[in-house]
């Protein structure tokens, strides 16, 4: 597995393979789901996105700064205060991409164990447990 994952544009290994093909790897998977791979690309499209949109924003803010520091109506208090929205707006703008219940669940528990939501509380689902006679 190392020479193909050496010459590979981007190579996975699963965390339960050999220590060699993990090394060689430019992305090493810690358990056998290949659900987090899917998840990983995905939160990293939604990492360029939310980088881009803070960007702009940023430097759209700066640039109305700059206009009515030249037009005389901005004082450096102003100019602090909208700094600082800004610095905030940008940070929770970037919180949006902190785990919710849904992307933490990637299915780590086994199904026996794994959880409905019903009636305001988390049971345990019962259907895939051997029935005890």
């Amino acid at each position: 597995d190392a020479p193909a994952l050496a010459v590979a544009d981007v190579g996975v290994a699963m965390g339960e393979g050999a220590a060699l093909a993990m090394e060689m790897s430019d992305v090493t998977l810690m358990d056998s789901s290949l659900s987090k791979l899917l998840f990983s690309i995905k939160l990293g499209s939604r990492v360029i996105r939310t980088i881009q949109e803070n960007i702009i924003f940023s430097l759209f803010a700066k640039l109305i700064v700059v206009g009515l520091t030249f037009a005389g109506k901005m004082t450096l208090l102003m100019a602090i205060a909208s700094d600082v929205g800004v610095m905030l707006a940008v940070t929770l703008n970037g919180m949006k991409l902190l785990p919710v219940r849904s992307d933490v669940d990637l299915g780590l528990e086994h199904s026996s164990t794994r959880r409905k939501r019903s009636g305001g509380r988390y049971t345990r689902d019962q259907s895939d447990l051997p029935e005890v006679v």
